[in-house]
């Protein structure tokens, strides 16, 4: 999809990566530091599968100890907040993880 300037546009839904930012139909959406990283790793990662082990290491960083669930936590909490329009572009991959629809 389009990268205007420093922005990854998905439809209504606009990621400024200068501003760590999210907007939807130009509303800001307020989205913790790994909501944003996560919802940037899959646009910018359209139809790569991550393992939850490999956001963990990506988002996370290495020396995380808790389980992998957290992933599937974080996920369902940016999927309620970019809402149902693009809630399915975060595909789940059953037995293996996430990635975003091309």
């Amino acid at each position: 999809k389009p990268v205007e300037n420093d922005d990854i546009i998905e439809g209504s839904l606009r990621i400024n990566l200068k501003e760590y930012s999210v907007y939807l139909n130009e509303e800001k959406v307020d989205l913790t530091y790994k909501e944003f990283e996560l919802i940037r790793l899959f646009l910018q990662n359209r139809g790569v599968v991550f393992s939850r082990k490999d956001i963990l290491s990506r988002i996370w960083g290495m020396e995380y100890i808790g389980g992998t669930r957290t992933v599937d936590v974080h996920i369902r909490r940016l999927r309620s907040k970019i809402g149902d329009e693009f809630s399915s572009i975060i595909e789940t991959v059953r037995n293996v993880g996430y990635r975003c629809k091309e």
